[in-house]
């Protein structure tokens, strides 16, 4: 009986519905699946644990208006990560060897903090020679040389300060630990002075700290192509932007290269070589 219900039920389809529905899964067999779209893809992105590939998808997407979202997303999620190393790095001593090892595994991703590791590295007070001094000099000098020494290490401490406010974005903060040493011609907190002032929307300040610090400073450089590009404070100079993005680049900034090409690839940029 079954058996004449399965077949009753059979003849009851029309012919026409049953050849379509039996065509219409023919024709997906070999097809590859939807292509994920850019929601998805940043998904696996923030799933494995590592910098750089966030760097990679910021680099290859820069220009895409369609991820605008999930550029800002991941750009976020660098920050937070680069963050999160730059406390790591800091808590600890800073020394040659940290500097290295800093290097070698976030330069791509973290410029800016292994610049600032480095500037710290570079305040930091030189360890003392043995003296040869007889010992009554030596006592006479006693004073002087304590007073230098707790003087570099209020600097070394004011310049940590400022590397680390300016990074967990704190910029009021960070402004007043940031601007003794700035003006003392620190470049490290020049830079970030041109950054905090950036951020905060004071565009011709950052212009002013940026220039200070650029002969050493590839955040900075890289800063004063973003205002010469954008015409933030300054008049609009695509060849003055590609000049400095190849300046943050000799100074060895991970995202001026990138920045540069695509201001050379656009068309408004083509004359930018």
């Amino acid at each position: 009986m079954m058996s004449a219900v399965l077949i009753a039920g059979c003849g009851n389809l029309k012919t026409s519905d049953f050849l379509s529905r039996t065509g219409d899964a023919l024709s997906k067999i070999g097809q590859k699946a939807p292509a994920a779209g850019p929601d998805q893809e940043i998904k696996p992105l923030f799933d494995q644990p590592y910098i750089d590939p966030l760097t990679e998808y910021l680099q290859r997407y820069a220009r895409d208006p369609a991820r605008t979202t999930q550029l800002e997303q991941v750009s976020q999620e660098r920050e937070r990560r680069c963050g999160a190393v730059a406390r790591r790095y800091n808590t600890d001593e800073i020394t040659a060897a940290g500097l290295a090892s800093y290097r070698r595994g976030y330069s791509f991703s973290c410029a800016q903090d292994v610049a600032a590791y480095e500037a710290r590295l570079e305040a930091m007070p030189p360890a003392p020679k043995p003296s040869q001094q007889p010992f009554n000099a030596l006592l006479s000098d006693n004073t002087e040389v304590r007073d230098g020494e707790a003087k570099k290490a209020a600097v070394s401490r004011q310049l940590n300060d400022c590397y680390l406010l300016t990074r967990i974005r704190n910029f009021s903060d960070a402004l007043i630990a940031c601007r003794g040493p700035a003006e003392d011609g620190a470049a490290g907190a020049q830079a970030n002075m041109a950054q905090i002032q950036y951020a905060l929307g004071n565009h011709e300040s950052a212009y002013r700290w940026a220039q200070m610090a650029v002969p050493e400073s590839g955040q900075a450089a890289y800063l004063l192509g973003e205002i010469y590009a954008q015409g933030l404070g300054v008049a609009q100079d695509k060849n003055a932007a590609a000049k400095w993005f190849r300046t943050a680049a000799g100074l060895g900034h991970a995202g001026a290269e990138n920045a540069l090409n695509n201001l050379v690839s656009s068309p408004e940029g083509a004359s930018a070589n």
